[in-house]
Order: C-alpha cells, then sequence, then structure tokens
C-alpha cells in the first residue's frame, strides 16, 4: 500500500515541474493563452491514462492473491473462522463447513460454541494470549454423514484495530485411527510374543542367543533334566562353540561347526541369506550316545543389529519312528515297483491319509467362516482354510500317477471360482513382493462369470509364475493383471495380461525365451498353456516394460457375473432345499460333523450313520432319502459293497454319491463306472457340493 502512495506522489510531481516548464515558456508568448489550456489538457490525460493502467495491474494481483488464499483454505481438511472477539460475531467463515463438520454455514455458531465450551477448551481460550494452543483430539458426530470423528482445535489472536480470535477445526481423524491401529498393534505384538514364547519353551529344550556384532552368545535351558553342554552359559562366542563341540559326537563335530562358526554365521548375513537352517546331529558322551539333538538356526536383522538364534530339541525318537517308517515305506515301493496297480494303490492311499485330516480342516473352517466372529480371528481361520487347500493343491500336483507312470501331465477340470482364484493369486503376489516398494493390481471384469469348470490348479501355475517373474524383475513402479472375457456360446475365452514396469526383454533373448522347452520359468508357462490348449504371447521393451498374454477357453458353469457375487453379501452358492432329506455314511465322526454343518447351509434334512450295515437296515426300514452320500474306505461293508447291496433292495432308486479322499487322475471316472451316481473328493468343495445338490435335488 506505501509503495502504491508513493508511485502515485511521483507521478504527481512528474506532471507538475512538467506543467510549470510548459507554462514557462508560453509565458514569453501573450498571445498563445490558448497552447498553455491545451498542453494542461494533455498532461492531465496523459497523467490519469498511466494512473489508471497502474491500477488495473494492481487490481490483476489483488485478485490473483486473492483467488490463491480462498484455494488453499477452502481445499483443505480444515475450517477457518475468524471472530470478533468483543461482539462473539463471525467475521469469516471458510466454505469447508460443511464437508468437514457436516454443517452448514449459517449453523456454525451454535456448533462451535458448543465445542469451545467444553472446559478445557474454553480455559484456554480465557487466558489465550499471542500464543497458539491447540487441543487435544476431540470426540464429534458428524451429523451429516452419521458417523463419528475426531477434530483438534487451534486458536490464535490476530490484534488489528479490534482483537479477533482465529479459530481452526482440523478432521483429525486419519491421525487417531493410524495411532490407535499402533497402539493395537504393539498390545497385539506383546500377547503374540507372549504366546510365542510358551509354545518355543514347551517345544524346544534350549537356545542359543549369539550377537554377531559383539561375537557374544548366550546358552540357556528350557528344561533342566536334560543339560546337554552342562551348565547355562553366557560369553565369548568363539570359546563357547569350542567347548559345546567337545559335547558332540566325533562324527558330527565338523557338521556343527561348519554351520555354526562366527565366520559363517556372518557370511549369511553378508549374502543376505536369511532362511532358516536346520542340522541333526549326536551327543558324544557315552550316556548321550545315541541321543540326537535337531537345531534350527535362525537368522534376525532388528535395527542395524544382527543376531542369531538357535533352537534346539532332542529328536532320538522322531528320528527312530521315521527310520522305521522309511523301512516300511521302502518296503511298500520295492512292492509297488512290482506292477503298475500297486503303485497307484500305493499313491492312492497316500493321498487319502494326507486328504482325511485336511478334509476336516477345511470343512470346519469353512463353516466358521460364515459365523459371526472377531476380524482377527476371522483373518486368522481364513489363513488356515487357504493354507490348507494349497496343501490340497500341492498333493494334486505331485500325487499324479500319470506323471509317475507315464512322464506326463494330464488336465485335471473341475469347477472352480473366479474370483477366489485371483484372490489367492494376489495374496501369492503381495507375500512374494515383500519389501519392495510395488504397486500390485488385479483388475477383474466385472462381467466374467462367477464359475468356470477347467484346470484351475495349472491355470493359476501359470498366472503365479509370470506374476513371480515380474515381481523378480521390477524394482520400482506396479505390476498390474487385467482379466477380461470373451462369451463364445456356454464358453468363455479367458484372458489374462500381466503388465510390469520393469527391466524389460532384448528382443534376441525373448526369441530364445519362446522357442526354449525347459520346464522352468516362462518356458514351465508355455509348456501348462500348451496342455491347456491355451496361447501365450509377451511384448516387452528394454528398460521399460513386459506385457505378458494368456488365453484359456473355460466352460462357464454359473453365468452369474462377478460384480453380482461381489455386490451380495450372502452366499451366492447356498440355496434352500427344504424338505429333502439326506443321508450321509462315513466311519469318520468328525467327517460326518463337518458334512453336516455344510448341507444344513442348504436347509436340508441330514441323517448320520458310521457304517454300510446301519445304512442298509435303515434304508429297509424307511427308503425315503432323497440322496445318500457315502464314504469309500469303510470298516466292514465298503461303500462300494454298500451300493451293491442297496441296489438289491426292491425299489431302491435313491442317487448314491461317494465321498472319498481317493483324489487320483481317473478315479472319478472309475466309481461313476462301478455304479455310483457321481462323485466328491474330500475336503468337500464348496462348488462341487453346490452342483451335486443341485444336480439331483433341485427339481
Amino acid at each position: 500500500m506505501n509503495s502504491r502512495k508513493e508511485i502515485i506522489l511521483s507521478m504527481s510531481l512528474i506532471l507538475l515541474l512538467v506543467y510549470s516548464g510548459l507554462s514557462y515558456l508560453t509565458d514569453a508568448f501573450t498571445n498563445m493563452v490558448e497552447l498553455n489550456i491545451a498542453m494542461l489538457l494533455l498532461l492531465i490525460i496523459v497523467g490519469i491514462w498511466i494512473l489508471r493502467s497502474y491500477l488495473k495491474r494492481a487490481n490483476v494481483n489483488f485478485t490473483l492473491e486473492n483467488k490463491l488464499f480462498n484455494s488453499i483454505i477452502n481445499s483443505d481438511d480444515t475450517v477457518y473462522i475468524m471472530i470478533n472477539a468483543k461482539t462473539k460475531k463471525v467475521v469469516y467463515l471458510s466454505n469447508t463447513t460443511e464437508t468437514v463438520l457436516g454443517i452448514k454455514g449459517d449453523t456454525i455458531s451454535d456448533t462451535f460454541y458448543k465445542i469451545i465450551n467444553i472446559p478445557v477448551i474454553k480455559n484456554e481460550l480465557k487466558n489465550l494470549d499471542k500464543d497458539e494452543y491447540t487441543s487435544q483430539m476431540i470426540e464429534y458426530d458428524n451429523p451429516k454423514y452419521n458417523y463419528q470423528m475426531w477434530i483438534r482445535i487451534k486458536l490464535s489472536k490476530y490484534v488489528d484495530k479490534e482483537e479477533y480470535y482465529i479459530i481452526q477445526i482440523i478432521d483429525s481423524t486419519k491421525e487417531h485411527d493410524r495411532q490407535h491401529i499402533l497402539i493395537t498393534q504393539a498390545t497385539d505384538i506383546k500377547s503374540r510374543e507372549s504366546i510365542l514364547n510358551q509354545i518355543t519353551s514347551k517345544s524346544y529344550d534350549f537356545e542359543i542367543n549369539i550377537n554377531i556384532n559383539l561375537n557374544t552368545y548366550e546358552l540357556k535351558y528350557f528344561k533342566k533334566d536334560n543339560l546337554y553342554f552342562k551348565e547355562e552359559k553366557r560369553g565369548n562366542y568363539k570359546e563357547g562353540l569350542d567347548e559345546m563341540l567337545e559335547c558332540i559326537n566325533e562324527n558330527d563335530r565338523k557338521l556343527v561347526y561348519d554351520n555354526l562358526n562366527i565366520d559363517t554365521l556372518k557370511n549369511h548375513f553378508i549374502k543376505y541369506e536369511l532362511d532358516s537352517v536346520v542340522i541333526r546331529y549326536r551327543i558324544g558322551n557315552e550316556v548321550k550316545n545315541n541321543t540326537w539333538l535337531e537345531s534350527t538356526i535362525f537368522f534376525i536383522i532388528d535395527r542395524g543389529k544382527n543376531t542369531v538364534s538357535i533352537l534346539s530339541k532332542n529328536v532320538t525318537e522322531s528320528l527312530e519312528s521315521i527310520r522305521e517308517q522309511n523301512v516300511m515305506l521302502q518296503n511298500a515301493l520295492n512292492d509297488a515297483r512290482l506292477s503298475s496297480k500297486s503303485k497307484t494303490e500305493l499313491i492312492s492311499t497316500i493321498s487319502h491319509d494326507i486328504r482325511t485330516p485336511l478334509t476336516n480342516i477345511v470343512g470346519l473352517s469353512d463353516t466358521l467362516l460364515s459365523k459371526k466372529l472377531p476380524e482377527d480371528i476371522k483373518e486368522d481361520i481364513k489363513n488356515i482354510n487357504d493354507s490348507s487347500n494349497d496343501v490340497i493343491d500341492i498333493i494334486d500336483g505331485l500325487l499324479d500317477t500319470s506323471k509317475i507312470e507315464k512322464k506326463l501331465i494330464e488336465k485335471e477340470e473341475k469347477n472352480y471360482s473366479l474370483l477366489k482364484m485371483f484372490k489367492k493369486i494376489e495374496s501369492n503376489a503381495k507375500e512374494y513382493i515383500g519389501e519392495k516398494k510395488l504397486k500390485f493390481n488385479i483388475n477383474l471384469d466385472s462381467n466374467l462369470p462367477v464359475i468356470l469348470y477347467g484346470d484351475y490348479i495349472r491355470i493359476t501355475k501359470a498366472i503365479n509364475e509370470i506374476v513371480n517373474n515380474s515381481i523378480k524383475y521390477t524394482n520400482e513402479g506396479e505390476i498390474t493383471v487385467n482379466v477380461r472375457g470373451e462369451k463364445i456360446n456356454d464358453n468363455v475365452k479367458l484372458i489374462v495380461e500381466v503388465s510390469d514396469t520393469g527391466v524389460g526383454i532384448e528382443e534376441e533373448k525373448l526369441k530364445t525365451i519362446m522357442d526354449s522347452d525347459t520346464s522352468k520359468g516362462i518356458g514351465n508357462v508355455k509348456n501348462l498353456i500348451n496342455l491347456l490348449d491355451g496361447k501365450l504371447e509377451i511384448e516387452s521393451k528394454v528398460g521399460k516394460y513386459t506385457k505378458v498374454t494368456m488365453s484359456f477357453m473355460q466352460r462357464i458353469v454359473e453365468d452369474n457375473k462377478v460384480r453380482e457375487l461381489i455386490s451380495n453379501n450372502k452366499k451366492a452358492l447356498e440355496f434352500s432345499l427344504k424338505g429333502k432329506r439326506v443321508l450321509v455314511v462315513d466311519d469318520n465322526k468328525l467327517n460326518l460333523k463337518v458334512t453336516k454343518r455344510l448341507l444344513e447351509a442348504y436347509d436340508l434334512d441330514v441323517t448320520l450313520l458310521e457304517t454300510g450295515e446301519e445304512c442298509i437296515d435303515l434304508v429297509k426300514e424307511n427308503n425315503s432319502f432323497d440322496l445318500i452320500f457315502m464314504d469309500q474306505m469303510m470298516p466292514g461293508l465298503s461303500g462300494l459293497d454298500t451300493l451293491n447291496k442297496l441296489k438289491e433292495i426292491d425299489n431302491f432308486n435313491t442317487p448314491v454319491v461317494v465321498l472319498t479322499a481317493d483324489a487320483m487322475l481317473g478315479q472319478k471316472e472309475k466309481y461313476i463306472d462301478s455304479g455310483y451316481s457321481d462323485y466328491i473328493s474330500k475336503p468337500i468343495d464348496k462348488l462341487e457340493l453346490s452342483r451335486v445338490l443341485k444336480k439331483f435335488l433341485e427339481k
């Protein structure tokens, strides 16, 4: 403002001087009064024009400053209020009251005075001097959006001709939530540490903690009845290791030293090889010459401190048991080599024995997930469920008869959930990314069908292989998986594009990769896609990106759209079959409990029996069941024997579905050929159960 006055005054003086000079000249000519007046008018016009131009520029600058001020004030998550300290009237109010506080500007006074009348704020306001005051976080119920938020009040004084209060009401909800999460996590971590320590002390006999930076150690026993290395000790690690080696069997000392000497341990941290290492060795004294110890070596980096923790336990009995089992297994394998049939039976038995306990784990966790439970418990149950299903996938991949006998992989097709498959792929990717600062996105076309039929295990393997490869060669940026489909009659061409911002692939190397027939990396993906009659395309630019496109033809089972499944919180696969009667026969009581829980979700009347003999007697008395689920491997009458006797009963025409852990490739066809109406492998998959119930009961 002062500079503007100075400019106007300077211009006025210049005009006055010019006018005075011209007046002096014209006074010499008395007959030129008209010229004098004309010059005066000209000077006035020029002066007005100069003054107007300056004021225009000043107004533009003022307008820009005003816009900038309003942009800052009104685009924040803060309400700004200016109040006359004497009259208590609002003289300025930002336009953010409704978006931040959920109230209109004309009602701000009532709300504001309610807030500042909180005792602690009222006292601060009363004693406020030139310093600012910021309140603690205060609960506030947002009336517009009907949720509880947290705010801070910031107060300061401004004195011009009058005294004013400058008030900022700041939305601190996110800050509060972050603090709450940190407190909760800290409490949870302490609780988990306590539980972990309890588990550790019960599972292991002793621990050795080594500070790699200081070359010190501490030996601590959890169980005092077996002091394998004499008393508890601490001190220099090199000396301690020498003393411990004296207690170890001579034949195993080199193994222990090679793994536990200070240079080897340091090398793990230098090379960043932090996976745990397990070693087994014998105690060397005469009394405990046959005692075997197993030590698990953990490598820990915490705030620049390199630590090795060694947890050890007595595994003598376990090793003896393993040796016996190995002998038995070796004998069984030798017998199995005599014929293809023996091989198949052995592998089928192994598969059955592993699947049987998994049936209960998956079934019970499935039913628990449908109940109202705390989110952390529900998350743990979901992890158990996902891990169990992963084990099943591994079994399906490893115990495939055709791989062993023909050294070939054949398609193994069944119903699967598209949404569930990509959730597992997303979970696998995020775990593989680890500490890398990468964004990972899956964009699933909302028009895709919910349930498809195909070899989802190998489709998942192919996609995971490509995604993991992208993560490996991408250090920054993002990886995006786009999934879309092209519907062709009752089938859909599933198209999966995996794009990354990684190092890219040179053109010559890309050609070599595409022509190779290796069983690793992209070569393995190519083999899988060829098996699935699919197509693989790769586009890449060095230093820029790589895009891999895979396509597979899949049969549509459920044509409900993915968007409908996402928007509907009810279980899309469960439907009412009230009034229908189902009989379940299984010698395992826990299996019966799990199966009953799954079936009750469909409002079915479920009867449970434990033997084939009971089943025959009940059907003879009351042949009114709509469907029978029959376990195959039962003592006494097997499932097939029971089925054959049921078919001898007059007017028996109830469908019988085999319920078995025998999930080898080709077994479904074998059971159906032997007389069963359909086949479900254990653990029971909800998609398969839904398919069978619809097939036989939804009429």
